[in-house]
């Protein structure tokens, strides 16, 4: 056995650095997120090799239900056609 042990009080101190860092982070009061009720994703996929298309639909967090409301689709470049946009209507408005 060692009859030094000056070696281990680095040791120690940083374990109780440690402890009290874990005591310290853990007394605070994580909560959850707050989003609101609807929120929105975009897509994007490409069709072929001449085509492409992109959209955007909406969620309610409160039940769950999803409606698409924006999609466009592109044959070649410069060239496409709006195939749904309700992007400024109620969300109960939209079919």
């Amino acid at each position: 056995m060692l009859k030094d042990k000056s070696f281990m009080k680095p040791f120690l101190l940083g374990g109780l650095a440690a402890l009290l860092l874990m005591l310290l982070t853990a007394a605070v009061d994580i909560s959850p997120p707050s989003y609101g009720r609807y929120q929105i994703s975009s897509w994007a996929t490409t069709l072929g090799s001449k085509g492409s298309g992109f959209g955007a639909f909406v969620v309610d967090t409160a039940t769950g239900e999803t409606k698409l409301v924006y999609s466009r689709t592109f044959g070649s470049v410069g060239d496409g056609t709006v195939k749904k946009d309700q992007l400024k209507m109620p969300f109960g408005s939209i079919k």
